[in-house]
């Protein structure tokens, strides 16, 4: 009768044990100095090998008092920043640099909460335009690898 229990016990507990880990503090941070590089070198596809399928983007943005909140899914974002009116590619001078704030890690799910401080600069139709956006961005390990499932930006710009 042992021995039936303990199988069922170890039958339960399996699906737990293949789950993925929770990210490590370290992981979390190498993982997000990734982030900042590849934004800070415009490389789209390893922005994208960033973002978990699933990943949603919510952008509040005020720029010269005029506030916009836009909802994106991977896909919009990915195509926003191929070839949107202001595509990454095509901006000159672009600079991208980040702050953590603080880290605050999830056992359910796991995962980490980390709030940065953006500052983004460039220069567009011949003016230089500079943004300052706090950002708060999930990462959960998907299949071994940490990616960004939520991205959520406060964006104020000149």
């Amino acid at each position: 009768m042992s021995r039936l229990f303990l199988a069922a016990l170890l039958l339960a507990a399996a699906p737990a044990l293949a789950a993925d880990a929770p990210p490590r503090p370290a992981d979390v941070r190498a993982f997000m100095l990734h982030v900042e590089s590849a934004s800070r070198a415009r490389d789209l596809e390893q922005i994208a090998a960033t973002l978990a399928p699933d990943c949603r983007i919510e952008l509040h943005t005020t720029v010269e008092g005029r506030e916009q909140v836009t909802l994106l899914t991977r896909e919009e974002y990915l195509e926003l920043l191929k070839s949107g009116f202001a595509a990454l590619k095509d901006l000159e001078g672009y600079d991208y640099q980040s702050s953590e704030l603080e880290i605050t890690f999830d056992h359910e799910p796991p995962g980490a909460t980390v709030v940065s401080q953006v500052r983004e600069s460039f220069v567009f139709n011949g003016r230089r335009v500079v943004t300052q956006s706090r950002e708060v961005a999930r990462v959960e390990r998907r299949a071994g690898e940490l990616k960004l499932v939520a991205v959520s930006a406060e964006t104020e710009g000149h």
